[in-house]
């Protein structure tokens, strides 16, 4: 084992994180810090917490490192584990600095490849750094000491949530993440939560089916759902005190019903796959049920329907299933033309116009229907 020893402020913004501001020679980032892609392992379980390479994005910042006169005070963000040792420079401190001490941090390298530190920000940059031509270039390093993956994730999400990242990513670290959040991301912690069993709970009728950004390259599953129609079903049901899945959420978050809300989710979204089996599970070029417009309408049908059935009723699926095979004559997710609305099957798009009318209209039908049989 070597390790790499460097000049270093330590500062203490908490008892709980130390937190220290150092340089490293470009070609050093990547030696003592490792890309934590988020994926699954066998079991299902998340693991990691970045993004994938964007490869224009790394060659355009390549390229200009590249140039001369060359100015990057950009820091990247390190969360470190405990095997470093920091040693104080001996010396009077200055009295207006009450929060930092100058010593060197021993970075331990191991011989087995093992790295102690992970990017939480500044991926793409370290990347290009690695494959510019000025190694010796010295970048900004901020890191701190962090005992867990929780803790790397939570900070990963808080510096990430204001930049161009995807949704889906965050929505899916979310789930791991107990300490209290911005009110921005606490509204989407519930639906994430519910989310993330539905898309990795055998039993769920959409179970595989979710696009996640730690399957993308998973064999295991097939996804064709976009994680956000699914998010936007569930907000939808959640903060509406019309919808069904209201009466089981607690404005504080600790009481929440989560099985309450599943068992709804499970038996209903179970019964349109039963009706509608010709047109589930299907890529949404080839089925408008699948995409973010049909999902959006039936989310907004199940509303309608859920709210008159006790999903604890053993006689409650077959109750749905009568329920939905009233429009299925009215339907047009793989062929034909919605005659009311004016458009071909294929015609619909994940729009906000489309999406209005189709819930709008497929809920005109089945009210329709209702009244003409009393």
């Amino acid at each position: 084992m070597s390790s790499l020893i460097v000049r270093a402020l330590k500062i203490i913004q908490t008892e709980k994180y130390e937190v220290f501001s150092f340089f490293l020679e470009a070609k050093d980032i990547l030696q003592i810090a490792d890309i934590s892609r988020v994926q699954r392992d066998k079991e299902g379980k998340l693991v990691g917490l970045q993004r994938n390479e964007v490869k224009q994005h790394v060659n355009e910042i390549t390229k200009y490192l590249d140039t001369d006169n060359v100015l990057f005070p950009n820091a990247i963000t390190l969360a470190i584990n405990e095997e470093i040792h920091f040693t104080k420079i001996r010396g009077p401190k200055i009295d207006s600095d009450r929060y930092s001490t100058a010593g060197t941090l021993e970075i331990p390298i191991m011989d087995n490849g093992f790295k102690p530190a992970w990017i939480v920000d500044g991926q793409q940059r370290a990347l290009a750094l690695s494959k510019c031509n000025k190694p010796k270039l010295p970048i900004p390093i901020t890191a701190f000491v962090a005992k867990d993956l929780e803790v790397q994730r939570e900070q990963f999400i808080r510096i990430n949530k204001t930049k161009p990242l995807p949704k889906g990513l965050i929505d899916e670290l979310l789930p791991t993440v107990t300490s209290i959040l911005p009110a921005d991301l606490s509204t989407r912690l519930i639906p994430s939560r519910i989310t993330e069993v539905l898309n990795f709970e055998p039993k769920s009728p959409f179970y595989g089916l979710i696009k996640k950004t730690s399957t993308e390259d998973d064999e295991r599953f097939s996804p064709i759902i976009t994680h956000n129609s699914i998010i936007d079903i569930l907000k939808t049901s959640i903060r509406n005190y019309t919808g069904c899945l209201y009466p089981y959420v607690d404005p504080d978050g600790h009481d929440t019903d989560y099985e309450s809300m599943l068992s709804i989710l499970y038996i209903y979204w179970g019964a349109v796959k039963k009706v509608f089996p010709e047109a589930w599970a299907i890529p949404p070029a080839q089925s408008r049920l699948m995409h973010g417009v049909g999902m959006h309408a039936m989310g907004g049908l199940m509303d309608l329907i859920m709210r008159n059935i006790n999903p604890k009723d053993i006689k409650s699926e077959h109750r749905i299933v009568k329920e939905l095979e009233k429009i299925k004559p009215f339907c047009h997710w793989t062929e034909g033309r919605w005659e009311e609305i004016d458009l071909e099957w294929n015609e619909l798009q994940n729009i906000s116009a489309h999406k209005r009318i189709l819930a709008r209209h497929i809920i005109k039908v089945y009210d329709d229907i209702n009244r003409k049989s009393f």
